[in-house]
């Protein structure tokens, strides 16, 4: 199951499809302060990743996936995010 989903934590696991999309927002929209753990999680579809984004849950602990490690985490745990690169010339 790639979504463990408890009071206010949740584990993501293996492969997040679109499939657990809709029931991963619903968590977010009523979890208080929503923690999220990608340490087991190896593919997060693009859904899940903007449900992410948008409510911007605090990561409890980095996905041991390289490339979620490297290119994904870094979009989650940053405030700034790409919204500050609004208005910026591009090079």
């Amino acid at each position: 199951m790639p979504l463990e989903l408890h009071e206010e934590t949740a584990n993501l696991v293996g492969v997040v499809t679109v499939d657990e999309v809709e029931q991963l927002t619903g968590w977010l929209r009523t979890a208080k302060r929503p923690k999220i753990s990608l340490r087991r999680c190896n593919h997060l579809h693009t859904g899940a990743l903007q449900a992410l984004l948008l409510f911007k849950p605090k990561i409890s602990s980095a996905p041991n996936d390289a490339f979620l490690a490297a290119q994904v985490l870094p979009l989650l745990t940053t405030s700034s995010g790409p919204a500050h690169k609004q208005g910026s010339d591009p090079p």
